[in-house]
């Protein structure tokens, strides 16, 4: 199998349908660009510029925008988005690393069987046992439907442990997408860092506005201090000059009582002792009237002192506490910027952060899990492909390279698993292969193939590994087939076992006795529309059949065609009857639309008529084992309850080559 080979052979053939879209993007943070386009595209894209080559991108179309998550710092890229399989062979041939080195194993799993329970139930087992797990399909939906089951919490895993990379309209499984989780992530620290800018500007405008007062405070404070230093001044002076006044009182004082009492002056001299202390009582009166004064003086000086004081001390008090505000909101400031800085690193290291490192479970469709780096660099024990017959073989190739040489792997250690009562034996052995394999495809060979235009790219992985052998009488190691349909009624059952299931599918469900597979007869010849089949009477004939069912009290009903413009045609007509009952699930769609859906009644038109000559269109032209097999196969079990073809039935009857799927088939439907 080389797989170079087989990619350089393909993109030879479907490289002319290059056809790549400039699109101008605009960074609008987070990892997420947006560009204007007139025109609605979404789904896995390639993208291409002068500073990124071949890198996988999911677009989202909201409002006449493109939405993309890229790992970039760049403000504007002009990009070209390619969505052909040329350009996304090419990336996936840079991917390639050589052969399918992990030896797989393989889960075939017919519709009806439980594949989605089993996939779910190894997910859960894998949780136990500390196992990263890729979980990878070529649709969304089959993802999508494996982790609608799973219950992440009751699983025990934390926010970020799963991931879902699918495009889903399920807005519970949209919490799982890297978008939403590096959101939730980042959104408290950006509502920290948005308190935070509120609170450093209301405290860079609340010392702005202190400064005004408190520079009032100051300069009153300082006026204050200084009338206070200059009063002191002047009471002292004025407490000098008491103390002067009191010494000169207590001079004269002593003067006049040592007149007073001086014995002989009172006897020679009382005239003139008398008359001197007149004039020593004279300076007494002035000298207290002096000092009267200047005590008065004091006391005047120490009142304006007292009152410029406690002025000071307010105008002090105010400064203290508005300087004390200031403080405060400068070391505010400070360890806002602090934090500040701290949030924006651990802002910066969540945006570049790889949210698939930490994951354990990792849900993504196959083209992006070949073309992501993130989930390419994963190292998974255990990956697991869903619808894998669908899959190009070199995507499977590079998905498996994936994995790591895990602690079990290493070990050789086996996983035990005690079968569960709710899954049937072949699901449990599923259960148990899967756990101790390391790359597991689930499947059915006998649904659609994968689409390609060369031989050796049309072959599915069950059919290189010779797995599709099972239904010959062989028995490939390491494959479990789920053998018990619970979908289909048991006659639908029946004969999809007989005619592609070698006789090993088993129903599920008790025969009630009524018939589930009906003709309805015409001979209208198809012809051609915009490179594309129409059948008119045929369609007037599903017309009446939806009608009937509807009538019936049938609400599920699917219509399908191998021809996309009879789908087109037939969708249009039964809109009047959606409007009539709108509690109706009708839809019209090709094989491949249809494929791992199904509804209670399907009508499958056949659309062709044979002609004379017994030609049939390359549609039908094959045998049980082709691409024409497997296509009536996938129509027959969409369906659960009944299955009405439309068709010209007596002309395929009449053809002579009775190899040819569509005679056999229809052989078999003519006999119920």
């Amino acid at each position: 199998m080389d797989i170079i080979k087989m990619l350089d052979a393909e993109i030879a053939q479907v490289s002319k349908s290059t056809k790549p879209i400039n699109v101008r993007l605009q960074n609008m943070g987070n990892g997420i660009y947006k560009g204007f386009l007139p025109f609605k595209i979404e789904g896995d894209f390639i993208l291409d510029s002068k500073t990124l080559d071949n890198v996988p991108v999911l677009v989202d179309y909201k409002e006449e925008h493109v939405v993309i998550e890229l790992d970039s710092d760049e403000d504007k890229i002009n990009a070209f988005l390619s969505k052909d399989e040329a350009s996304l062979l090419r990336a996936v041939k840079g991917q390639v690393r050589g052969e399918m080195k992990e030896k797989p194993s393989f889960i075939i799993g017919p519709p009806g069987t439980g594949k989605t329970k089993v996939i779910t139930k190894i997910l859960e087992e894998a949780i136990k046992n500390d196992l990263k797990v890729l979980l990878a399909s070529p649709t969304n939906m089959a993802v999508e439907n494996v982790f609608e089951r799973l219950d992440a919490k009751a699983a025990g895993l934390k926010d970020g442990e799963v991931i879902l990379t699918i495009k889903t309209e399920l807005e519970e499984l949209q919490a799982f997408s890297p978008e939403t989780i590096r959101r939730r992530k980042l959104q408290p620290i950006e509502d920290e860092l948005e308190i935070l800018d509120m609170a450093k500007a209301d405290m860079v405008k609340t010392k702005r506005d202190l400064q005004p007062t408190l520079a009032a405070h100051k300069t009153v404070k300082e006026a204050a201090e200084t009338k206070i230093e200059n009063f002191n001044r002047d009471l002292k002076i004025l407490v000098h000059k008491e103390k002067e006044i009191q010494n000169l009182l207590d001079g004269i004082n002593h003067r006049m009582g040592s007149l007073t009492g001086n014995a002989f002056l009172k006897g020679v001299a009382q005239l003139f002792m008398s008359k001197k202390l007149d004039e020593l009582a004279e300076d007494q009166k002035k000298e207290e009237k002096k000092l009267a004064s200047v005590k008065n003086d004091i006391v005047i000086l120490e009142k304006k002192i007292n009152d410029v004081q406690n002025q000071a001390d307010t105008a002090r008090e105010s400064f203290q506490n508005e300087f004390k505000l200031v403080r405060e909101a400068t070391k505010a400031i400070s360890e806002i910027n602090e934090r500040t800085t701290m949030l924006r690193k651990r802002l910066n290291d969540l945006k570049s952060l790889n949210l698939y490192k930490s994951a354990k479970i990792i849900g993504a469709t196959l083209i992006n899990a070949s073309l992501n780096k993130k989930i390419q660099n994963g190292e998974f024990d255990l990956i697991i492909v869903d619808e894998a017959s669908m899959a190009l073989v070199p995507y499977l190739a590079v998905v498996a390279q994936s994995l790591k040489m895990s602690k079990v792997a290493k070990e050789k250690k086996e996983i035990k698993y005690e079968s569960a009562p709710d899954l049937y034996d072949a699901q449990n052995e599923a259960v148990k292969m899967s756990l101790n394999t390391r790359l597991v495809f689930v499947g059915d060979p006998i649904q659609l193939p994968p689409i390609a235009r060369t031989y050796e790219m049309q072959k599915s992985i069950f059919e290189v590994f010779g797995v599709d052998k099972i239904f010959e009488g062989e028995e490939p190691e390491n494959t479990i087939f789920l053998d018990i349909n619970f979908r289909n009624h048991p006659r639908i059952t029946n004969l999809a076992s007989r005619l592609f299931y070698g006789g090993l599918l088993k129903s599920g469900k008790e025969d009630d006795g009524r018939d589930a597979l009906f003709v309805r007869k015409s001979t209208s010849k198809m012809v051609l529309s915009e490179g594309s089949y129409v059948n008119n009477i045929n369609m007037k004939i599903v017309i009446a059949q939806i009608t009937k069912a509807l009538k019936r009290g049938r609400r599920s009903i699917g219509i399908i065609t191998p021809y996309r413009k009879q789908a087109l045609l037939i969708e249009e007509n039964f809109q009047y009857l959606k409007d009539e009952y709108p509690d109706a699930d009708i839809q019209a769609g090709t094989v491949h639309k249809f494929q791992g859906k199904e509804k209670d009644i399907i009508i499958y038109d056949l659309t062709f008529s044979p002609t004379i000559d017994g030609r049939v269109p390359a549609t039908y032209n094959g045998d049980l084992k082709s691409t024409a097999g497997k296509l009536l196969n996938v129509a027959m079990t969409r369906a659960e309850d009944f299955f009405i073809v439309v068709g010209d039935i007596d002309g395929i009857l009449a053809i002579k080559d009775e190899s040819l799927a569509i005679v056999k088939w229809v052989k078999e439907i003519e006999k119920q």
